[in-house]
């Protein structure tokens, strides 16, 4: 019989988790684009021919301007086809986990439930429904893929080394979309250790040759953060990113930032949780001091993790390895370098995959009457909030009034709220949003800039060149071709050389 098929059984589970990811995300076929398409598709020629792709005047992530080529060769600049790919990436990383599930052995519950929480969480809608953002799926299919390879290497009586190229090929081409891929051979170290039989491994695991590399790569480190300009570079980052995130704009130190970033842990560890007041930005108070109630929950949260790390290596190793996928997918993310943001819910798309089936698994040890009646309720609520979030994602005025329901302080939001109106020719509604962002944020750019022109619209001359002096002052590295363009149109049209 065809159910009895193992090629049935597996591509079954295919088609119904790309179905249900197709009528859960079917509202994105109306959206327009948003947020980072436009400099990363709208404005990017490296998408619209190989030509351009080539040039490459927008360097990085190629896998993923590799998948946009194919969607601009098939609609165009339409935005709505654009979403069957999206889509599909997402459905297909749901059957991936489910399958990794299965090699993991941990029943079919486990695997079915696992890869459901995942497909309807909230927390995904971000990745889904912002087509800037399939470098997040992408780069999860391509290391699930590559996990699903190298558990077959490690099985696999012959044609090991088939498996083992295939596995380093995805692992590759998971790099090639995200960075975050490059942890992914020490999950599978952590595989290998906790399922592999010795004499079937197949990483190296020689007792001095991982202290060793260790010691190197710390080494190496050290000396770049020292002498290279690295420690430069990271107390920029923080205090760019605190200026930008937290409108915070005294002085700097490791303790305040690393405060910052520990309550971001447990904001986002409230998101997994609980996913409401979904959106693009975050912006929330600096902890005062170590006593703050985020920054001891965290901590907390912490010793947690590592307690269950030490409890779960021998006794439990399907737990100790999704612990350590949700560890080592997080670490890229978790701002002890600084990035763009403190929290973002698409920082928990891969470290969610492991999450998801850590839960899936708790409930698997539950009667079955009793694991029906919690997960069906708790995948149904969480699609329904999937549901509601998607719209936020419409177009820039929806993304962008979400973003500051939820943080009223934050100057990007209403920076972005100012741009709105000021492309739907709403001067006196850009200026106040505009104006409310330098209150925020005084060395808020483009708020500046912006202001200039809606008071040189208006015919405010000398308010147009207050803001567009104390934008040129700014000398922000991102803007330096559009001050240099303002400075002559300027001197041209009023005979002002700031």
């Amino acid at each position: 019989m065809a159910k009895n098929n193992p090629t049935f059984r597996t591509l079954l589970p295919l088609l119904i988790f790309l179905s249900l990811a197709f009528a859960l995300y079917a509202q994105t076929f109306g959206h327009a684009w948003t947020y980072d398409d436009f400099p990363v598709i709208v404005e990017n020629a490296d998408v619209r021919s190989w030509a351009g792709f080539w040039e490459n005047v927008y360097p990085g992530r190629p896998l993923r301007e590799l998948s946009f080529l194919l969607d601009h060769a098939l609609f165009g600049m339409n935005p709505t086809g654009w979403r069957v790919q999206q889509i599909f990436w997402h459905g297909l990383n749901a059957w991936l986990l489910f399958l990794v599930a299965r090699r993991l052995r941990v029943g079919r519950f486990v695997a079915w439930a696992g890869a459901l929480l995942f497909l309807v969480h909230p927390l995904n809608v971000e990745v889904v429904a912002n087509l800037s953002h399939r470098k997040d799926s992408l780069a999860l299919a391509f290391c699930l893929l590559a996990f699903l390879a190298f558990s077959r290497a490690c099985a696999a009586r012959k044609r090991r080394a088939g498996w083992v190229v295939l596995a380093a090929l995805a692992w590759g081409t998971a790099l090639l979309a995200k960075e975050n891929a490059v942890v992914l051979p020490v999950l599978l170290l952590v595989y290998q250790r906790c399922f592999v039989p010795s004499r079937r491994r197949i990483l190296p695991e020689g007792r001095g040759l991982w202290p060793v590399a260790g010691f190197a790569a710390i080494a190496w480190g050290f000396g770049w953060y020292l002498f290279e300009g690295g420690r430069a570079r990271h107390l920029a980052g923080m205090q760019q990113l605190l200026q930008a995130k937290a409108n915070y704009f005294g002085e700097v130190s490791w303790d305040l930032y690393y405060r910052m970033v520990l309550k971001s842990w447990t904001f986002m560890a409230g998101k997994v949780l609980w996913p409401v007041d979904l959106a693009l930005e975050y912006t929330y108070p600096l902890p005062m001091d170590w006593f703050d109630p985020w920054v001891l929950t965290a901590l907390f949260g912490l010793a947690v993790f590592a307690a269950g790390l030490w409890l779960t290596a021998r006794r439990a190793p399907r737990v100790f390895f999704l612990l350590a996928w949700a560890g080592l997918f997080w670490l890229p993310v978790s701002n002890l370098w600084p990035l763009a943001y403190f929290a973002a819910d698409r920082y928990c798309y891969a470290p969610l995959a492991g999450l998801c089936l850590l839960a899936a698994l708790a409930l698997g040890r539950l009667p079955l009457p009793l694991r029906v009646v919690l997960i069906v309720p708790v995948v149904l609520l969480l699609a329904q909030l999937s549901w509601r979030q998607i719209p936020v994602w419409r177009s820039p005025q929806t993304l962008w009034t979400q973003a500051h329901r939820v943080s009223a302080t934050s100057a990007f939001a209403l920076n972005n709220l100012g741009n709105v109106h000021l492309l739907k020719g709403e001067l006196l509604k850009a200026r106040d949003y505009y104006t409310e962002a330098l209150a925020v944020n005084p060395l808020n750019t483009t708020a500046l800039y912006n202001l200039g022109l809606i008071y040189e619209r208006v015919g405010m001359k000398e308010q147009a060149l207050k803001h567009y002096r104390l934008f040129l002052e700014l000398d922000d590295p991102k803007f330096r071709a559009q001050a240099e363009a303002l400075r002559a149109r300027l001197q041209g049209a009023y005979g002002v050389d700031f």
